[in-house]
């Protein structure tokens, strides 16, 4: 591709990095390269038959009134080609024509869609697009998803992987984009930061976000597995985005499933993936997105395979998932300017987990009372046409957000 792109896609991959990315981009969603190319992140809502594209403030407004911190495009099931998503991002294309600005659009489940838009990028003349990726080791993104998705609706690793419905396909993936006319591909490793990695590619100064979607830590997911309510699937991810926003790090373990059987039948997958990179990519891109060497170094998983799948009832983790909800109840309470809420005594080492959960479940109820009553303070302080709007969207849009996971 030789022309200026009229339309940037992030198209993902999943678990990697996006929810940084997208924070950072809704909380900064103007920028001017270093030639004075305007770049404009947008969002779309469905709204009728046509929706609605947001810009600007009311982008940057609408993700603070979110649970999540960010706003992105819904993703597309795979059979809907008539999909409302495909007119509406030609017209935010052209209008970036008409206005000089190139429109930034994001969700991270389209990397595997490139059969669905090719017909619809034809359609519009095949204009110059720029897709951007970022890709994690495959065995730390297995492990990942399944404590993101597959451990609430399966019993083991070992059936999450077996899943066809999500797969580490992305080299595929992205070979299957660079196929259609005039259109470039750039991806690299989502470690240390997409945020940096995607400003130095356009050239512009994209603050980092202050939250993303990083794991979240045993305690918690157990808390959350065993009240489910509070997490009844694995597209509801809201609770989690509350507390990495308010709260510490727990110390401790990590979360981690994988065992040496998942290595070695991930090995295929890596090797696939990596030959399909190949053939669409530079040896300096390779470089980039293969420094770590956990795509190659097996000995650097062998400390957590052989301590086993991470507990989620740790004692001394419950305590430190206390003390840092303790910290965030603190923390919330002095950005919203209200008094914090007293907080429970932490249960003794030998309490049973009934206990644990009791108290835990108190404090985390309380803050995510805290918190949703902030964002509803500040969307109803602001005032405007479009928060209002939001306000009537936001429901959907974290409906949204989880059928896109």
């Amino acid at each position: 591709m030789s022309d200026a792109p009229q339309l940037i896609l992030h198209v993902g991959a999943p678990k990697c990095g996006s929810s940084a990315l997208q924070t950072a981009l809704s909380m900064t969603p103007d920028l001017v390269d270093e030639t004075g190319r305007k770049l404009r992140y947008t969002s779309w809502r469905q709204l009728a038959a046509s929706g609605l594209a947001v810009y600007g403030r009311d982008l940057t407004m609408m993700a603070q009134s979110s649970a999540y911190g960010y706003v992105s495009w819904p993703n597309v099931h795979p059979d809907d080609t008539g999909s409302p998503v495909f007119p509406a991002l030609n017209r935010v294309r052209r209008t970036g024509l008409r206005k000089g600005h190139v429109p930034i659009v994001s969700s991270e489940g389209w990397i595997n869609r490139a059969a669905l838009f090719a017909p619809h990028l034809e359609r519009w003349g095949h204009p110059p697009v720029e897709v951007v990726a970022f890709l994690r080791p495959v065995v730390d993104w297995y492990n990942s998803a399944f404590w993101q998705w597959g451990i609430w609706q399966v019993p083991s690793l070992d059936a999450w992987i077996r899943r066809s419905n999500m797969s580490y396909r992305f080299g595929m993936d992205l070979e299957a984009w660079a196929h259609i006319p005039n259109v470039r591909v750039r991806f690299a490793w989502a470690k240390p930061d997409t945020v940096a990695q995607f400003s130095s590619w356009q050239g512009a100064d994209l603050p980092p976000a202050l939250t993303s979607n990083v794991s979240s830590s045993p305690p918690l997911i157990g808390l959350l597995m065993r009240r489910r309510r509070l997490r009844p699937s694995g597209h509801d991810a809201a609770t989690e985005f509350v507390v990495q926003r308010w709260c510490p790090p727990v110390a401790g373990r990590r979360l981690w499933a994988v065992m040496a059987r998942h290595v070695h039948q991930l090995r295929p997958v890596v090797q696939e993936n990596l030959s399909a990179l190949r053939r669409i990519a530079s040896d300096d891109a390779m470089r980039a997105v293969c420094e770590d060497p956990r795509w190659f170094d097996e000995q650097r998983y062998h400390a957590e395979i052989n301590a086993g799948v991470s507990p989620l009832n740790d004692r001394g983790q419950l305590a430190a998932l206390h003390g840092s909800l303790a910290v965030g109840l603190q923390r919330l309470a002095e950005v919203a300017g209200t008094k914090p809420p007293d907080v429970p005594i932490c249960p003794s080492e030998a309490a049973d987990l009934d206990e644990w959960d009791a108290v835990l479940l108190a404090m985390l109820e309380a803050l995510l009372k805290a918190d949703r009553t902030y964002r509803e303070a500040a969307r109803s302080g602001i005032g405007g046409l479009w928060l209002r709007l939001g306000d009537r969207l936001l429901r959907a849009q974290d409906h949204w957000f989880s059928k896109s996971r």
